[in-house]
């Protein structure tokens, strides 16, 4: 387990750290409007053999670790949540003719999406999968869904059977669209006859915070999937200068605080990036009166913000990912609700045969639903009561199996 644990750690910071460059350059190069700025500002500037070590080369509290120089377009746009980009992303006419057995919504953003294995249409049972967005644009919410299902031919195409749900995700969006907090839950693979378990645990989480367009906090939380471990967290810190450019990224995770110090280069579209670790108790002051506490050792709280009046607004401590609330426990009942998207319920006068028209445009596909429901219904497929729940199986054709979802 403790192998398991400094691989997931390992994983965990390289995406983090992936993610964080992309979103860094990416925000370098737009002037943005919001929030005042922080106290401590840098000024783009020539790099000199004597400056070499960057702005902190003086606090004894950090020890140097690099210096790197990169490209920056300074004519990009930004993007803070570069990682959950794809559930709002708006698809082109193009994009949308290439995908078959898919649904859009009117601003072409997914609403459902089927995809097949390539031996869907052989003599065997194949994979599929289908993902599920439910969106509230009032609420600014989004519920992912991600079944697995086994599929089988029938006729002149093939049904979906065993639906399995195997991940779901809540995000909550601001006004402008930038993620706010998601919560994730998986399912452990490994106790049931399809290699998954039945339970949903509690996986990652996600939490941003904005003052006007800047992104200033981020904190993202991994659990190990209903374990006893403590799981592993992150927590980012960005501080601008007076054009809104950022200036600093303090990164903390169980093993480490790192700060990333950016010098900018406008005439050259470069940026200049130090890196340092923090070896003892350092603090961060913010205009406002603020104050961040960072302690590297493994002490209770990793990070205290302090407010101007002296109250402690935050605390994460090592070992646990408090802000965020959920740790090791079982995704809510009330999400197993979202399967009933493909659940009919049984109307007085109805038969299998206009349930099957109403859903497949064909009365003739009665037979499949009743071979899938043939436990619910009993032997008499002419005898269904009012108020049975009956799984209507997807349909599909060998054209839907060209291009995957």
């Amino acid at each position: 387990m403790e192998i398991n644990m400094k691989k997931k750690k390992f994983y965990i910071s390289v995406q983090w750290k992936i993610y964080g460059c992309i979103g860094i350059l990416l925000l370098c190069i737009g002037y943005l409007n919001g929030c005042a700025s922080p106290v401590n500002n840098a000024v783009a500037k020539e790099s000199t053999a004597d400056e070499f070590q960057g702005i902190y080369a003086e606090d004894n509290r950090l020890e140097f670790v690099s210096h790197e120089t990169y490209e920056y377009d300074k004519d990009g746009s930004s993007n803070s949540s570069l990682y959950y980009a794809q559930i709002n992303k708006i698809y082109d006419e193009e994009e949308i003719a290439e995908i078959s057995h898919a649904y859009f919504d009117e601003q072409n953003r997914l609403l459902y999406v089927l995809g097949y294995s390539p031996n869907i249409l052989g003599n065997s049972w194949s994979y599929c999968e289908e993902n599920v967005y439910q969106r509230d644009d009032e609420k600014g919410t989004c519920r992912y869904i991600y079944f697995k299902s086994n599929s089988m031919p029938y006729r002149d195409g093939y049904y979906v059977a065993a639906r399995y749900m195997f991940e779901v995700s809540d995000y909550q969006f601001d006004e402008e669209g930038r993620l706010q907090r998601s919560l994730t839950y998986r399912r452990e693979v490994g106790s049931d006859p399809n290699g998954y378990s039945p339970e949903l645990f509690f996986s990652r989480g996600y939490q941003a915070s904005y003052e006007g367009a800047r992104l200033m906090e981020e904190l993202q939380y991994y659990d190990y999937w209903g374990t006893n471990e403590v799981g592993a967290w992150e927590h980012r810190l960005y501080q601008y200068n007076d054009q809104g450019i950022p200036i600093l990224e303090v990164v903390t995770t169980e093993d480490e605080i790192t700060l990333y110090s950016y010098e900018y280069h406008e005439d050259r579209g470069q940026a200049e990036v130090y890196t340092y670790l923090v070896k003892e108790d350092w603090e961060l002051s913010c205009e406002d009166g603020s104050i961040y506490c960072f302690r590297p050792q493994w002490e209770s709280p990793a990070i205290k913000k302090v407010a101007a009046d002296g109250t402690v607004e935050k605390e994460l401590f090592y070992g646990k990912g408090m802000d965020l609330g959920q740790q090791h426990y079982l995704m809510p009942e009330e999400v197993e609700e979202t399967m009933d998207d493909h659940r009919y319920i049984v109307s007085p006068g109805d038969c299998l045969w206009n349930i099957a028209h109403k859903s497949y445009g064909c009365g003739e596909y009665y037979d499949l639903i009743y071979r899938m429901n043939r436990s619910v219904i009993g032997w008499d497929e002419n005898l269904i009561l009012p108020g049975t729940r009956l799984y209507i199986p997807e349909v599909g054709n060998e054209q839907d199996t060209k291009v995957g979802g």
